[in-house]
Formats: structure tokens, C-alpha cells, sequence
């Protein structure tokens, strides 16, 4: 792949890329770790998406410049992965717009930072928690609380847990903390980071030189090529939760018929699976395939304005892919170590690389 160093940061805006890195962990990374089994994929891309808009944020001063960058996100991601969800937009348009607003003074980089990551993360997580309450309604929650009593008494000799103890809370409260521990974490390092290398003149010339000598990983790093591929609606989450309602619909007839009092409701139960059945066919069939081609089609209008811009980004896709295999191969040490010698490698290379015209 050539490519070109740029001597001076006047004469190119590393925006472009890292638009690029942007569209290509919306499009391509969320099916890479799925295929490696990586858990918490959406906190992940989540926290990457957070991490880009911080970098242009110190690398571009002008106003629009993250929210230009968001729309071309968005664009693409609707052009290489057609079956996107809409929660999947949501959650780029959410960052984009937060994202605009923290840093429209590019005053308390840092700070700006840290709360975009808390609270991107924060409302990744309570969406979740409102797609289960919409989808099996508050009587979830009771049967989580119940099925929490269950194991409790199993376990305690017989003891009924504290009146005022709601484990649906706590699971609740620590699921959404975990998020914002994360983000917060994300945004404060990342600022950092971009803080301590954004006055640098030339990015990653010495390890570009090599880049562009190394052709040995360009076997790897194949063209993209863009798959139509359907998204896999029953996941192993949603497999989990139907199983545990399943298990939950069985043990209440068991201690119904075994003991005098029963833990559960056989009747909610049903209810709730009922109603969890009807909303995703509703939503799979119906509902989500109308809101997703509407998005997309006001999406694919902009296409045009963004011509030039979308065509770099396509066009810089698989470079990216290339330099993030050539960077990790490139990375010594392994766990922690390993990441953020990856990451030192990685960002400026991606800054100061320029695709060839």
C-alpha cells in the first residue's frame, strides 16, 4: 500500500484518518470481535468511538469538525454494513452530537473528555437496561428479584433475604458504574495522550518508512471487502436470557407443586415471554426494518455533499486495517504492555499517514 509522510501538519488534516479508524470500528471491528469472542463489544466500540472524537477534537479546532466526521461515519457505516441497527446509529449520533457540544470552546480539553466518556458509556448501558424493560416489562425485574431470593434461601439454610434488599437494583447500579468507570478511565488517559502528542511536527515517520518497506503483511491485510451479512439476532446474551426465563417458568411449577409457597409466578412468567415474542417480531419484521431504511435513505442523501470526503475514507479503509496488523506485530510484551505499546505505535502512524492521490 504507498502512502506519503507529510513534513509539515499544515499541509494535511489527520482528521481524515481518524474519520477513517472511526468508520472502519463502526463497520468492520464490531464482526471482528465477535469472531474473537471478545466480551463487552459494545462498551469496546463505544469507548474507541469516544477515543477518535477526543483526538480530532485536539488535532481540529474547527467548529462542525466532529459532528462532519460523525455524518461521514454514519454514512459509511450505512454503505458497508446495510443491516446495521438502529440503536447502532443512535449510538454513533449520540457521541457525534455530545461529542459537538463538550468541545465547542475547546476549553478543559481534559475534562471535556472524561465526560463524554462517563456519560457515553453511562447511556450505553441504560439503553440496554430500557431495551430488557420494554421488551419484558417491569415483572423482569421481579422475577430477577425473586430468582435471587430462591438462591439465597437454597444456600442460607433456609434464611429469607433482608426486606428492603433488591438484587435487581444492585445488578442495575453495578452494571451502569462498571460503564462509567470505563468511560471515565477512557476519557481521561486518551486526553492525556492526544494532549502530549499533539504539538508534534512529523507522526510516526520512522515507523512509516518501515511500513511502507514491509510488504509481508499486505497478504494479511486484503483489500476489504464489503459482505452483506444479516445480523445473528439470536446472540448468546439472548439465548442466556430466554433460558433463564425458561428455567425460571420451571422451577415455579416444581415449588408449586414441591412446597407450600412458591417463589415465582408461572403467570408473569408467560406473560413476559409472551410479550418478549410479540415485541421482536414486531420490531425484527415491522418497525426496525422501516426506521433503519429511513435512516439510512436521509443518510445516503448527504452522500453527495460529502463526496470527496466519503471517497478518502473509502479509499483509506484498508490501510487502516494494514496498520493496526503492522502495528500490533509490531508491539513487543504482551497483556497491558503490549496495548499501550500498540496504541503509542498505532495513533501516530495512523496521524501522519497519507494515502497516495
Amino acid at each position: 500500500m504507498k502512502q506519503s509522510n507529510n513534513s509539515e501538519t499544515d499541509s494535511f488534516d489527520p482528521t481524515q484518518n481518524l474519520t477513517s479508524l472511526w468508520a472502519f470500528s463502526e463497520g468492520f471491528l464490531g464482526g471482528i470481535f465477535s469472531a474473537a469472542k471478545i466480551p463487552f463489544k459494545g462498551l469496546l466500540l463505544g469507548n474507541i468511538s469516544v477515543s477518535v472524537i477526543i483526538l480530532i477534537a485536539n488535532f481540529n479546532s474547527k467548529k462542525g469538525a466532529i459532528l462532519k466526521a460523525g455524518t461521514i461515519t454514519t454514512i459509511i457505516k450505512a454503505i458497508i454494513s446495510p443491516y446495521s441497527t438502529l440503536p447502532a446509529y443512535l449510538a454513533v449520533f449520540t457521541q457525534t452530537l455530545l461529542g459537538e457540544l463538550l468541545f465547542l470552546k475547546r476549553n478543559f480539553m481534559q475534562l471535556s473528555g472524561i465526560i463524554l466518556g462517563v456519560v457515553t458509556s453511562v447511556i450505553s448501558s441504560l439503553q440496554r437496561i430500557i431495551v430488557l424493560t420494554l421488551l419484558f416489562g417491569n415483572s423482569f425485574w421481579e422475577t430477577v428479584d425473586s430468582f435471587a431470593a430462591y438462591i439465597y434461601n437454597e444456600f442460607s439454610g433456609g434464611h429469607v433475604i433482608p426486606s428492603g434488599f433488591r438484587f435487581s437494583n444492585w445488578l442495575i447500579g453495578t452494571y451502569v458504574i462498571i460503564h462509567a468507570v470505563i468511560g471515565f478511565v477512557t476519557g481521561y488517559f486518551v486526553s492525556g495522550y492526544a494532549r502530549r502528542i499533539r504539538h508534534n511536527e512529523i507522526f510516526g515517520k520512522e515507523f512509516l518508512a518501515d511500513f511502507s518497506k514491509d510488504n509481508s503483511i499486505l497478504k494479511e491485510g486484503d483489500l476489504i471487502k464489503t459482505k452483506k451479512r444479516k445480523n445473528k439476532y439470536l446472540k448468546f446474551s439472548k439465548i442466556a436470557l430466554f433460558v433463564f426465563l425458561l428455567t425460571v417458568l420451571i422451577l415455579s411449577y416444581v415449588l408449586n407443586d414441591t412446597q407450600n409457597k412458591s417463589f415465582f409466578d408461572s403467570k408473569s412468567v408467560w406473560l413476559m415471554l409472551l410479550r418478549s415474542i410479540t415485541i421482536m417480531i414486531l420490531w425484527l419484521k415491522v418497525i426496525g426494518p422501516f426506521l433503519n431504511s429511513l435512516i439510512k435513505s436521509r443518510l445516503l442523501k448527504n452522500r453527495s455533499k460529502y463526496s470527496e470526503e466519503i471517497h478518502y475514507t473509502l479509499k483509506m479503509l484498508p490501510s487502516v486495517k494494514l496498520l493496526l496488523l503492522y502495528s500490533w506485530k509490531s508491539s513487543g510484551g504482551k497483556g497491558f504492555s503490549k496495548i499501550s505499546k500498540f496504541i503509542s505505535v498505532f495513533i501516530p502512524a495512523l496521524l501522519g499517514y497519507k494515502a497516495e492521490d
